[in-house]
């Protein structure tokens, strides 16, 4: 009761759709469903927390990873097969997202790393400035 209270007060400060709040959410439901083995409290707040942040950030979220594995822990300790399937199978969704998403980051040229000088490189155009001024 003091937690849902805890979180009432933090959802009218920040917004009903705050990351903050996602992630206090999630980290909830981790302590409930991996600690206390409070599988009905911390379902709701998993639930919460996913639908948050797929509507702040859609389904490549990094945060997402670690909602579904909860919920994943969650339905295999209580032997709810399918319902481990389905987070199992968005998980997998939520890879090949990650994937393809850091594929399209590394083909971009735009986002291509200039050529960085090596130390040895920058310490001989200091000491080369140095005996010019000199």
């Amino acid at each position: 009761m003091e937690n849902q209270t805890l979180f009432l007060s933090q959802e009218s400060l920040l917004g009903s759709e705050n990351y903050e709040l996602a992630l206090s959410l999630g980290h909830l439901a981790s302590l409930y469903n991996y600690d206390a083995k409070r599988y009905d409290d911390a379902l709701p707040l998993y639930l919460r927390s996913i639908e948050i942040a797929l509507k702040l950030f859609g389904p490549g979220f990094s945060g997402l990873e670690y909602d579904y594995r909860g919920l994943m822990h969650l339905y295999e300790a209580t032997n709810k097969t399918e319902q481990y399937y389905k987070y199992f199978s968005l998980l997998q969704e939520w890879i090949d997202i990650r994937e393809e998403t850091s594929n399209r980051l590394v083909d971009d040229e735009s986002l291509s790393t200039p050529h960085l000088r090596s130390t040895h490189e920058v310490l001989a155009s200091v000491i080369k400035d140095i005996k010019t001024d000199t």
